[in-house]
């Protein structure tokens, strides 16, 4: 993988317009190895642009599996965009960022090359103040472990840098050195590099603690721990470069920490990395080594998180929930200590999170022809899984009391459903949401009483009879959860379902909907 960032000169401006371009390929030539997670790596630095890069949701482009013509087609997109901001008199900052496979004379999309010099001569011509482009190109090779995800180096450029305020010129940065490959990781579902810059613009690179992440902190920060972490992992050792054209003074600020939703707060010396994994999609979000005196703080969206702390032989384990727009701080007294092995053997880390339980009351319509309306209890079990939106399982018991009546009587029933289904899950922002489809069995009791009969005997007792029913159904349910903490959280499940019912030796089809809400709580 190779990342450059380059910064190039306008007129002084007034305010600052932030753009990003994020293009992802698993797909190069026919002699490439497929990769996995290129796509998935353009993704999160697009999430990252928008939440800590300034970038507003429509100055951002995100191409995934595209070819090299809708590369430049994008790129003369936001040409026209920068141009006509720099007519208004504003600073303009660009970040490109491509994954997927290259060599050292094209990036290869689907097969399809685009030249290196092609791509600077069309950044070149974007007149911005400054342009932050990241190439993570890769091509196949034999290695021992990892599969390789980098592109042939070129030769190893000078690093250099002088505090900018308002820089204006060029910078490359690359993941590798001259000669070396970089990889991706199927545990961290993205490249190396690529993961060690997210974390490091998320705040683990903010050594100054002033909750910006500049960019020579996150150089910094991703040498060190790229060439770190490929020297103990894989087969080839990645020495990240960099080279630097800039005029101008002060720092350029890559991501701001206070425009995240939510924030965790490390506290000084607790141990030697840790590690956050979101906990519905399993993606590594970050690794951060924490400071012998200082607190670091890490910008999140909010949501659930599994926490690893590695303290020697010792791991801690536990789950956090981070609510939208607020700081917590990481409490070590609240984690499971393990020893490696057994945290190992658990794979509590990345494995699924299990069958989460939901118990709910809210209101339904009889499943008999009869109809009325009455409370209904439910219990369920869910199962997404792993890795984001994908396929889900539910199944769970309602037990559910209703009244009715016709011109002559009076039905109280009772209806017990028995339910199984399948559908898809995954994230909306904060919400967790659901689609559901199944079918179910159904039991109903009911006292049917005459209400002739009733006003002539005040009790009643001669008046009313008990009945039975049985059937099946087919429903359809949506549901939401609003997580409420490390484990629990509030849901809604709203749905229906056609039941078909054998009430007095007849067959009758009916429509029923239904609406729950409760909690839900998981491991």
């Amino acid at each position: 993988m190779a990342l450059a960032v380059a910064l190039l000169a306008t007129v002084p401006a007034h305010a600052e317009s932030r753009f990003s371009l994020s293009v992802g390929h698993n797909v190069g030539r026919g002699t490439d190895e497929p990769l996995r997670w290129a796509e998935r790596d353009a993704e999160r630095m697009d999430t990252l642009f928008s939440q800590l890069g300034g970038v507003p949701e429509d100055r951002r482009i995100l191409l995934r599996g595209e070819d090299p013509a809708t590369v430049r087609l994008a790129l003369a997109r936001v040409r026209g965009r920068i141009e006509e901001a720099r007519r208004m008199g504003e600073r303009t900052l660009l970040f490109f960022f491509y994954s997927g496979h290259g060599d050292e004379t094209a990036l290869h999309l689907g097969g399809a090359p685009l030249p290196l010099a092609e791509l600077q001569r069309l950044l070149a011509d974007i007149p911005t103040t400054v342009t932050i482009a990241v190439l993570d190109a890769c091509h196949s090779g034999a290695m021992v472990r990892g599969r390789s995800k980098g592109m042939k180096s070129a030769p190893a450029f000078d690093v250099s840098f002088v505090r900018q305020v308002g820089p204006e010129g060029r910078v490359l940065i690359t993941s590798a050195g001259a000669h070396e490959v970089a990889q991706e990781s199927d545990s961290l579902q993205g490249s190396y590099f690529t993961h060690h810059l997210v974390s490091g613009l998320r705040g683990a690179a903010d050594v100054d603690g002033d909750a910006r992440v500049s960019l020579a902190e996150a150089y910094r920060h991703v040498y060190h721990r790229t060439l770190a972490g490929s020297h103990g992992s894989t087969a080839a050792v990645q020495h990240p470069e960099l080279s630097s054209q800039l005029a101008g003074e002060g720092d350029l600020f890559l991501t701001a920490l206070e425009r995240s939703q939510a924030q965790l707060e490390l506290p000084p010396a607790v141990g030697d990395s840790v590690v956050l994994v979101e906990e519905r999609t399993l993606q590594v979000m970050a690794e951060v080594e924490p400071r012998p005196e200082a607190t670091v703080r890490v910008a999140l969206p909010a949501g659930r998180y599994r926490v690893q702390v590695r303290r020697g032989a010792q791991v801690l384990y536990g789950r956090v929930y981070l609510p939208w727009g607020e700081r917590q701080r990481l409490q070590p007294e609240s984690l499971e200590v393990r020893t490696l092995a057994l945290h190992q053997r658990k794979g509590a880390l990345l494995e699924g999170a299990g069958w989460r339980r939901q118990a709910g009351l809210g209101v339904s319509r009889a499943s008999t022809p009869a109809g009325g309306w009455g409370p209904q209890a439910g219990v369920f079990l869910a199962r997404e899984a792993s890795g984001g939106t994908g396929p889900s399982l539910v199944g769970g018991l309602t037990l559910g009391a209703s009244r009715a009546s016709t011109a002559a009587l009076r039905l109280d029933q009772l209806e017990l459903g028995a339910w199984g289904g399948v559908g898809v899950a995954g994230s909306l922002e904060r919400v967790w949401t659901g689609a559901h489809v199944g079918v179910g069995v159904l039991g109903v009791l009911q006292r049917a009483s005459s209400l002739e009969a009733e006003r002539r005997d005040s009790l009643g007792l001669s008046a009313s009879r008990l009945r039975t029913g049985a059937g099946a159904a087919v429903f359809a349910a949506l549901s939401a959860e609003l997580p409420l903490g490390a484990r629990a959280g509030l849901f809604a499940r709203m749905g229906g379902h056609a039941s078909l019912v054998r009430e007095d030796d007849q067959l009758r089809l009916q429509p029923v909907p239904t609406l729950l809400v409760g909690c839900t709580w998981g491991q």
